[in-house]
């Protein structure tokens, strides 16, 4: 019988819920290997080093919340349903109440090859932005107000005082979120 566990999916998810629930600190290969029930022997099959699997975690951090919040924007038929649906999987995100963002960005603050790492998903992160309003405002610093704004709402809403409910959410971003054509 195989050990599920044992898998380098498995190492990658266990980062991100370490990293969610009590921080970068704690991204120990002990404490891994025990949550895991795998020996280290485990860890050094799938990764050469803790610095490689940081990364490795980043890595998944960003496939996950980034290149996967895109590829399902791009489900929409027009810049603006796109958009949309990047605006709701957001306000799931907030709903959902990670601490992931928050705790990636201190360990960013620690770390110079993470701060790296982080800025090229976040530079990624707002390109897509600014590539779809170019298509829904025609004029150049009307993209530059709504993607700065946007984007800045985006991280204001994690560092929010207090947990935003759905109606709030919605609220905020209204003037980005439309119904979706479906196919």
């Amino acid at each position: 019988m195989s050990n599920d566990n044992n898998s380098q999916l498995a190492w990658l998810k266990i980062g991100i819920q370490t990293l969610d629930q009590i921080g970068w600190r704690a991204l120990k290969i002990n404490d891994l290997c025990q949550q895991l029930k795998v020996t280290k022997g485990s860890f050094y099959h799938w990764f050469q080093s803790k610095r490689d699997y940081e990364m490795q975690v980043l890595g998944y951090w960003k496939q996950r919340f980034t290149q996967g919040f895109i590829d399902q924007a791009e489900s929409g038929h027009s810049s603006r349903e796109k958009l949309s649906l990047l605006g709701q999987q957001i306000i799931q995100g907030a709903l959902d109440g990670n601490r992931l963002e928050f705790e990636i960005n201190a360990w960013a603050q620690q770390d110079d090859e993470v701060k790296a790492f982080v800025t090229s998903v976040y530079e990624q992160r707002y390109a897509y932005l600014v590539r779809l309003l170019k298509d829904i405002y025609p004029d150049p610093q009307a993209v530059q107000k709504h993607s700065l704004t946007l984007y800045s709402l985006v991280i204001g809403i994690d560092l929010f005082y207090r947990r935003l409910s759905r109606a709030e959410l919605e609220l905020i971003f209204e003037d980005y979120l439309v119904p979706v054509k479906k196919n």
